[in-house]
């Protein structure tokens, strides 16, 4: 009984602003799996279809005749196995092809469902949302409800159903409508969003994966090309849409952005005091996406945090942002990208920001002192984070940090990088792959 309620008191104080911070990790966590499940899924068959491949080729060198019109004779009592190893490598090839576009199918799922529990903590944290809803009920409708709050859920549930049924565009629409009428004052999730021809065509392609086996329509044509979608030059009716890492790629990051921005500007809209959290958890979700190289990804969600919303919460927190902002850069190998949101700023806030600059500015000897002035015991830069933090990647390959680290904490240097994602690994060897390949290419006079 009593942990009854001490579990019921816990739930009792989760703060409003931790409904959107929860929603928006559970959501990255989701599609982060599929992101990350997918190249470990195409090889496991890629293993599968060579296999298949070299039992075909042995079963014909072994069981088969070669005539002189280069035909084969199956002797008749193995028809059967010829047909079953056939069969097999069909099937391994056709789930080479399946089997991406039921990712891009979960990625659009998971933030339909990301989506319902965004609206769904709108209506927790902002009550007065519900009152400007028109549904119509039957007034047996409502005695079947024991008291208000019960009446209330069941709104707003078949509010969040109604929304899910529209179009994805339709969807950010009617959210800016039901904002609108409420606060009175115009409200927008489609403007600044220069993604949305991309997460648009990505929608529409899951409909043609989940109705009409990726052959395309006249209503994708006609939505892409209402929402002016580059991609879609040179496609026509019924041609059969694929998708390969370089789409999952954009289709994850269409997603990821859309989303996270989008969380984002509610909690930041709906809960105003909270904003300096608000700055923590994209912050955050910045940082995890440059230490496992998703530096465009990253450059754009910190530009959006920097740039786009309201300067608002505390000065050290966005002067982190920028810090990250300019790693995003740097890492990607923009050093001149870095240097003008470094140069922009006033860096005299404290000595780890002075360090962070020197590191970016690669500025060794005084990324020294500021080391040696800051010390053994920092709460925050301690030795762990020297070993880890991106920010110290190339600077840790520099014997002037290894022999400052050795001063500091009295023991050598160890590497700790954390291992890249490996769906950034698959992109990585096509994107080095296309380069060779265009290298050797007779160039065109």
């Amino acid at each position: 009984m009593d942990e009854e309620i001490e579990e019921t008191n816990e739930l009792n104080q989760i703060e409003d602003y931790e409904l959107f911070e929860s929603a928006i990790d559970n959501f990255i966590l989701e599609i982060d799996a599929l992101a990350e499940s997918l190249p470990l899924t195409i090889g496991l068959i890629q293993i599968k279809y060579q296999s298949n491949g070299k039992k075909l080729d042995k079963f014909f060198e072994s069981k088969t005749k070669d005539n002189d019109d280069k035909s084969f004779k199956i002797p008749l009592d193995d028809f059967n196995e010829f047909n079953r190893l056939t069969r097999e490598l069909k099937s391994s090839e056709a789930a080479f092809n399946i089997l991406p576009r039921t990712f891009v199918v979960s990625l659009v799922s998971q933030y339909d469902a990301y989506l319902g529990e965004i609206y769904r903590s709108l209506f927790q944290t902002t009550r007065e949302l519900i009152f400007s809803l028109e549904r119509e009920m039957s007034f047996s409708e409502i005695l079947k409800f024991e008291d208000i709050e019960e009446l209330k859920d069941h709104v707003v549930e078949k509010e969040i159903e109604t929304l899910l049924r529209n179009s994805h565009y339709e969807q950010l629409k009617t959210l800016e409508k039901r904002i609108t009428k409420l606060t009175d004052k115009d409200f927008t999730l489609t403007s600044q969003l220069p993604v949305l021809p991309t997460f648009i065509e990505v929608t529409e392609r899951r409909n043609l994966f989940v109705h009409c086996n990726g052959l395309v329509s006249r209503q994708y044509l006609d939505v892409c090309k209402k929402h002016n979608v580059p991609e879609i030059t040179g496609i026509n009716i019924n041609d059969q849409l694929d998708v390969d890492p370089l789409y999952f790629e954009k289709a994850y990051h269409a997603i990821f952005e859309v989303g996270v921005k989008l969380g984002q500007v509610l909690w930041r809209k709906f809960l105003p005091e909270k904003i300096e959290e608000a700055n923590l958890n994209i912050n955050s979700i910045c940082y995890d996406l440059i230490v496992t190289g998703y530096f465009d990804l990253a450059k754009e969600l910190l530009h959006f945090a920097t740039e786009v919303v309201p300067k608002r919460g505390s000065e050290e927190t966005r002067k982190m942002l920028m810090i990250n902002r300019a790693l995003s850069y740097y890492l990607d190998g923009d050093n001149k990208g870095c240097l003008k949101i470094l140069n922009k700023e006033d860096w005299s806030i404290g000595n780890e920001f002075k360090l962070a600059v020197a590191v970016l500015k690669e500025d060794y000897d005084q990324a020294r002192q500021m080391m040696l002035k800051i010390g053994s015991n920092d709460e925050r830069l301690d030795k762990d984070a020297y070993q880890e933090w991106p920010l110290f990647q190339k600077f840790r390959e520099n014997k002037i940090f290894k022999d400052t680290f050795k001063e500091l904490f009295k023991e050598e240097f160890v590497i700790r990088e954390l291992p890249e994602k490996a769906f950034i690994g698959l992109l990585d060897q096509i994107k080095k792959k296309k380069g060779k390949e265009a290298k050797t290419e007779p160039k065109k006079k």
